[in-house]
C-alpha cells in the first residue's frame, strides 16, 4: 500500500514524494524512512483535499499497522465516487501536472548547465 501511495502522489502531481534537494541518497533514505514529504504548490493546488487525504494519511504512513488495507482504500469515499461526480479530467490534470514538473526540471538543468 505503501507504493500505492507514491505511485498515486506521482500521478497527481508529476513527480515522487521523496526527494533530496542535494540529490544525496543517504539523506533521500533518511526523508523516505520518515515519511516527510509536501505539498508543493502548484502542483497541489488543484487536488482536492479527499484525493490529498487518501495519499497522505491512509497510504504514506510510516507504520504499516496505521496504513489503510486495500480494502479501506476502496471504501474511501473519493475512489467510490472516482469518476461518476467528478467533472474534471483527471487524466488531463495528471498529464498537465507531469508536463510541468518536467518543463521546470528542463529549465533548472539548463540554468545549471550555464553556471
Amino acid at each position: 500500500m505503501w507504493a500505492t501511495g507514491v505511485i498515486l502522489y506521482i500521478l497527481l502531481c508529476g513527480f515522487p514524494p521523496f526527494r533530496s534537494q542535494e540529490r544525496d541518497q543517504e539523506e533521500l533514505f533518511q526523508i523516505i524512512q520518515l515519511g516527510h514529504y509536501e505539498y508543493l504548490s502548484p502542483y497541489w493546488d488543484n487536488i482536492s483535499a479527499g484525493k490529498k487525504y487518501l495519499r497522505s494519511i491512509s497510504l504514506l504512513v510510516v507504520d504499516p499497522q496505521k496504513r489503510y488495507t486495500a480494502h479501506q482504500v476502496l471504501q474511501h469515499p473519493w475512489i467510490q465516487t472516482a469518476g461518476k461526480n467528478n467533472s474534471r479530467n483527471l487524466q488531463r490534470e495528471v498529464t498537465i501536472n507531469l508536463e510541468r514538473h518536467f518543463r521546470s526540471q528542463r529549465k533548472k538543468e539548463a540554468a545549471d548547465e550555464e553556471a
